[in-house]
């Protein structure tokens, strides 16, 4: 991975977040990907105990972003749930993207 600062944070959709990172790779996630993901400790330990989270895909959506300091986004979800903060090199690594896939396949 090149670089793991974003330029530019965006709705591509009502259900799906963008990134523009600075080495000019674009992520597009949705929502209900992010959701499922993360990576607070409660949804971590949920994880573990149950395997994947049953998020309802039709009815999560995001209510908000909060920047936590230069490093990582806070999401304020439809469902009450705000714990989580995603780093920037974390939402770089579930990155969705065919480009991004393969190379995660190949560790």
């Amino acid at each position: 991975m090149a670089s793991a600062d974003p330029i530019d944070i965006f709705e591509a959709s009502p259900t799906e977040l963008g990134i523009v990172w600075s080495d000019g790779h674009r992520s597009v996630y949705t929502l209900h990907h992010l959701r499922t993901l993360c990576p607070c400790a409660s949804c971590n330990d949920l994880r573990a105990k149950f395997g994947p989270l049953l998020i309802n895909k039709e009815t999560i959506r995001l209510k908000g972003l909060e920047p936590v300091g230069r490093y990582a986004l806070q999401f304020l979800w439809s469902d009450g749930h705000q714990t989580g903060i995603y780093g920037w090199e974390f939402l770089r690594y579930v990155c969705p993207c065919e480009e991004c896939a393969k190379r995660a396949a190949a560790k």
